[in-house]
């Protein structure tokens, strides 16, 4: 028989003394035995939680409600929605805000989040950074489904020092003008930086170096320094890589764009949330907008390059395109109505298609010179 049974049954006239010195027990558990089964039966012996009903330090409901609930704004806007985040998100909106570890501890506990313990901790981790903002930008691509399951590319450009997504632009088709014209769009918000960090892309640079691509050549006369990462080691643009995910996370909480417009549009509003509504974990959770600001931007060294000018026009039923001071710039009645793109930089003008990114015709215009005639390839039939 169970000793606790046994005690708690035993009768009123019994020498419990004598029967607690006989089982090894005490008599106060004695008589808590025989009280609990007083007042439950048999079920009273069983073992209870010694855990206290009202836990000092422990978080109310109402703040792991809150906790929550914040996760699940982040997660259904498409930014990350870990402890950091959350607890960033719930200062902003005026909220009560455990530490972070306490955070961790309530999405765990309410199966928000799966602990990883061998995940590799953070603070093994080599960062660097540059100094300044404008010091090195780094550039990549990344693609992107439409609705109608088209795939298009996405031209990402992010500073190294602040994190502030510089452009991101939308193409068709990834070609080397492309890629100038998002560098010319971010030169035309932040300046012009001092280093540009890109992988081997053809898009980016030419093999070989003898024959190098517009973008190549574009950076050269601005004076920037091209650096390239080492094959097969993307940890090297690392910044712009990660950039990549956390774009597209915010990109797949939404609907797929149905043409590359809208999706233009989407990458615009996320850049505008990026730099100025995310804080960034890798800057001290600062914005990134804040962090650019926070120093004077570097620049090419020599003198401050002409930033460019990009302007869209449409070719008339004469082939001619009208800019400038009255220029009239010949490019071919095959192309009449066609929509065009210039990128300007002092007197050297690339006209490209404002639809495929093709190169129609690239030129150091004459400034004594109204018209501009040429007679180009007739377009790809």
């Amino acid at each position: 028989m169970d000793v606790r049974m046994l005690v708690a049954t035993l009768p009123a006239d019994a020498n419990l003394s004598e029967w607690c010195r006989r089982l090894g027990v005490s008599r106060d558990r004695a008589y808590y035995w025989r009280r609990r089964f007083a007042e439950a039966g048999a079920a009273g012996l069983e073992d209870r939680s010694r855990a206290p009903k009202r836990p000092a330090g422990r978080t109310p409901a109402v703040v792991e409600d809150a906790v929550v609930a914040v996760r699940k704004q982040l997660a259904e806007e498409g930014f990350d929605c870990g402890p950091v985040s959350v607890h960033d998100r719930m200062t902003d909106q005026g909220l009560v805000a455990p530490s972070e570890a306490t955070i961790y501890r309530i999405l765990v506990r309410r199966g928000q989040i799966m602990p990883q313990p061998k995940k590799r901790p953070r603070v093994s981790w080599r960062r660097f950074e540059r100094e300044r903002p404008n010091e090195c930008w780094q550039g990549d691509d990344t693609h992107y489904d439409l609705a109608n399951g088209q795939e298009v590319r996405i031209i990402n450009l992010l500073d190294d020092h602040s994190r502030v997504n510089v452009d991101s632009l939308a193409v068709i088709n990834l070609r080397t003008v492309r890629v100038w014209e998002a560098f010319c769009r971010a030169m035309d918000r932040y300046g012009c930086p001092a280093e540009f960090l890109n992988d081997n892309g053809r898009a980016y640079h030419s093999p070989t170096d003898q024959q190098p691509v517009l973008f190549q050549r574009q950076l050269r006369d601005l004076g920037v320094r091209h650096l390239r990462s080492s094959a097969h080691h993307p940890q090297t643009c690392g910044k712009i890589e990660r950039f990549h995910q956390t774009q597209r996370q915010w990109l797949n909480a939404r609907p797929p764009a149905a043409t590359v417009a809208d999706l233009q549009r989407l990458l615009d509003e996320f850049r505008e949330a990026y730099n100025t509504t995310r804080r960034h974990r890798g800057i001290g959770r600062r914005f990134p907008i804040d962090a650019w600001r926070a120093q004077p931007p570097a620049a090419p060294s020599g003198a401050q390059p002409t930033k460019p000018r990009i302007s869209d026009h449409r070719v008339t039923a004469t082939g001619t395109v009208h800019f400038g001071q009255r220029f009239a710039l010949g490019i071919g009645r095959a192309w009449a109505g066609q929509p065009v793109r210039l990128i300007r930089r002092d007197h050297h003008v690339t006209v490209i298609h404002a639809e495929t990114g093709e190169i129609l015709r690239e030129l150091d215009i004459d400034p004594t010179r109204l018209s501009q005639p040429r007679t180009p390839p007739a377009p790809k039939v």
